[in-house]
């Protein structure tokens, strides 16, 4: 066996090994950082930035020969760039060192260490001098040539960006009676969200200007309706649903609208693309397009025109005599667009001759397609179809059938909307989806602004799921507020929202399509409400039965009926316990006020609401006075586990330990029993007996309002403590 004393020398050697390994690893880096050159007789370790150049986004420079900065210019061979890159034509002449490159109408003549050079026999001074540079590691001499001076010489546009500096080619233009290389910005079209690519031309600048080409932009894509008449010089733009002719004429600024007289900022102007030999009609972007009443700009980061209608279409139609207002006749329909949160909302108005009818409206949204239906009315207009919102809507159409006129818009995608009824007016406002569209707790299925001063502190709701309907109840009269500032949508379930004052509050009724659960949420400047299954809301589900109810009083003592007690305790007293705005237990009641309701459908009702328990109230009768306390029940046919591994026996149990604990009553024990709701459950069941309507000490605890509190306290403790021990999952 081997000493470490004699393995030391070995270790050494290895250690020094990888140490010389590491340092030389080292070295390597540093050298890739910079490039060792020589030019001028001295020899020079150049450690600038290496950018890639490219033509036309196509890199040209060569990974060895990248453009580096000497002399605080960046410098580049000129053969690999502008000889094979761009295209131009080079000459270079050993003896006498003169770099000759032709391209773009310019002839460029340099010498190498002068910094005199020609440009078309014109005398120019360059920043640098072109150099003869010696790359020592690949044993190769390039002549270097400033980039940023040659390229702009040579008519080329010049622009840097991160690593790479791109060079792009001109546009050779003629206008105004000559031909120019246009280096300037080029551009693309930008209309009502959606991106355009030019191919007659791009959008350039010219004397500070922005000029799009006319019949590209306004006809194929604005689909106005557009004529140019050569022999005149005369360009017509017509937009029948909103009602106006623009008239303008080629090189001036004289144009009309509507046939008054109004001046341009710049002229119309022909423009010929010699690349394609094709004249094209060009107009001064902002100035005519404020004309036809667009919002415009131009967007530098991203290159693009944007446009933006500000107005879709307006139509309308006057009511004659002889149309009856009992009928609705809709005949005014008119759609703008409004700014929201950057994004923007499509907005539609449609005015029609009968409040009431209108007021009936419905809107539903299937997928990408929301629709309005209005019944009992018939369609005043001719124009029923529109077609170029941009990217929001594709298209929005009017049906008429069996007295009723359906309105559908078809979207792009998945999109929220809102809606306000206002006398004889009925506004929708469509746009983007940024929650989910399948009414999952993921975003938000309500939008609701908050007024001012108003926090989630100063709301309150109520569920009316008997009737597929839930209240949100704000302090305060805003219902003013709310026609200004719609509530939007973003849930195929929500059928019907209406805003109401009650009182000194604001109540904002939602219905829905089939019972759903909700929370309510403050974000920011709104309150935000998930709507899906109760199961997909809510952690924690159970469901409370008073029971009796209606024509059937339970048991009875000294005018006191068994139902009214039930009611009181299970539902009086402790519906504040879970009436918070983001509960998590949720508690659905069989019945809210004094019906009467089959033990079937009690059962059953668990299934409804995907309850994961339920809790039957009842009060005990004997002949005999001197039965008195509290059992509770369950059935030996649904006593399988449920959530979290509990059972209706464990359940049972608990709530005996609470109830005694709290009540001091008499323990008469778990029992079972095979009463209906118990034994047709179909989740973990109870019946408690809280004491005996007939007993003699537990008559007056039944009835005293402060032994009512404390059991309905008890029953939420053990509620709590139930989902506390035993978890849904959820």
């Amino acid at each position: 066996m081997r000493t470490f004393k004699s393995l030391l020398p070995h270790i050494f050697v290895m250690f020094f090994f990888a140490l010389g390994l590491s340092l030389c690893h080292t070295n390597v880096d540093a050298a890739s950082s910079s490039v060792k050159i020589r030019y001028n007789g001295k020899t020079y370790r150049n450690k600038s930035k290496k950018m890639t150049v490219k033509y036309n986004n196509k890199t040209v420079s060569k990974k060895s020969y990248k453009a580096i900065l000497i002399k605080k210019k960046y410098m580049v061979p000129y053969d690999d760039i502008f000889k094979k890159g761009v295209k131009a034509k080079c000459k270079y002449s050993k003896k006498q060192k003169k770099i000759t490159i032709t391209t773009n109408g310019v002839t460029l003549k340099m010498t190498v260490g002068k910094k005199t050079a020609y440009c078309n026999g014109r005398k120019v001074k360059l920043p640098v001098a072109p150099l003869s540079v010696r790359y020592i590691a690949k044993k190769k001499t390039r002549i270097l040539v400033p980039l940023n001076y040659v390229a702009k010489a040579l008519n080329l546009s010049y622009k840097k960006s991160g690593s790479s500096i791109y060079l792009g080619a001109p546009l050779s233009l003629f206008y105004d009676g000559k031909t120019t290389y246009y280096t300037g910005v080029q551009g693309k079209v930008y209309y009502n969200h959606k991106l355009y690519t030019l191919h007659s031309l791009p959008v350039i600048k010219l004397s500070g200007k922005m000029y799009l080409p006319a019949e590209e932009v306004l006809k194929t894509i604005m689909g106005l309706d557009y004529t140019y008449q050569p022999a005149k010089g005369e360009l017509q733009i017509i937009n029948e649903d909103l009602g106006y002719s623009f008239l303008a004429f080629t090189q001036t600024v004289n144009a009309k609208l509507n046939g008054k007289d109004v001046t341009l900022s710049a002229p119309v102007k022909i423009i010929r693309n010699n690349k394609t030999k094709k004249d094209v009609v060009c107009i001064p972007a902002s100035t005519v397009l404020s004309q036809l009443n667009y919002t415009r700009s131009w967007n530098k980061a991203n290159s693009y025109y944007q446009i933006q209608s500000k107005e879709f279409f307006n139509w309308e139609k006057s009511l004659n005599a002889s149309q009856s207002t009992s009928n609705n006749y809709l005949h005014h329909f008119r759609s703008y667009y409004q700014e929201q949160g950057g994004t923007g909302s499509i907005s539609f108005q449609l005015t029609g001759s009968n409040a009431d009818i209108l007021k009936t409206a419905t809107v539903n949204r299937s997928n990408n397609i929301i629709t309005v239906n209005i019944p009992k009315s018939q369609y005043n207009l001719d124009k029923n179809l529109f077609q170029n919102f941009g990217e929001i809507i594709q298209k929005m159409e009017v049906i008429e059938k069996d007295s009723t006129v359906t309105i559908s818009f078809t979207c792009e995608n998945v999109a929220d909307y809102s809606y306000i009824i206002q006398n004889k007016m009925f506004e929708i406002n469509i746009l983007y989806t940024y929650g989910s569209s399948d009414g999952s707790v993921t975003g938000y299925s309500l939008s609701i602004p908050k007024p001012e001063g108003i926090t989630i502190a100063n709301v309150t709701n109520q569920d009316l799921y008997q009737s597929k309907k839930f209240q949100i109840i704000i302090s305060g009269n805003h219902v003013a507020f709310y026609q200004n500032n719609p509530i939007v949508i973003n849930n195929s379930s929500v059928k019907n929202i209406t805003t109401t004052k009650s009182g000194n509050n604001t109540v904002i009724t939602v219905t829905t399509s089939s019972l759903m659960g909700y929370k309510i949420y403050e974000n920011g400047k709104n309150l935000e409400v998930k709507i899906a299954t109760p199961r997909k809301i809510y952690k924690n589900i159970v469901v409370l039965d008073a029971g009796h109810g209606g024509y059937d009083p339970g048991a009875q003592n000294k005018g006191t009926n068994e139902k009214d007690l039930n009611h009181k305790i299970l539902y009086t007293l402790m519906k504040n316990y879970f009436s918070g705005n983001a509960p998590d237990i949720k508690v659905y009641w069989t019945r809210t006020n004094d019906s009467y309701i089959t033990l079937a459908n009690r059962a059953a009702f668990a299934k409804t609401v995907g309850a994961d328990a339920f809790i039957s109230l009842h009060m005990n009768s004997a002949t005999k006075s001197s039965a008195n306390g509290t059992e509770v029940y369950y059935s030996v046919s649904n006593n399988g586990s449920g959530f979290g591994g509990i059972s209706s026996q464990k359940m049972a149990n608990l709530f005996r330990t609470q109830l005694l604990k709290d009540l001091h009553t008499a323990n008469r024990g778990t029992k079972t029993a095979a009463y209906y709701v118990l034994k047709h459950n179909t989740v973990p069941a109870i019946l408690i007996e809280l004491g005996f309507i007939s007993g003699s000490t537990d008559y007056a605890k039944l009835t005293d309002p402060s032994f009512q509190k404390t059991a309905a306290q008890s029953i939420y403790t053990s509620i709590v403590s139930m989902f506390q021990t035993y978890k849904t999952g959820r």
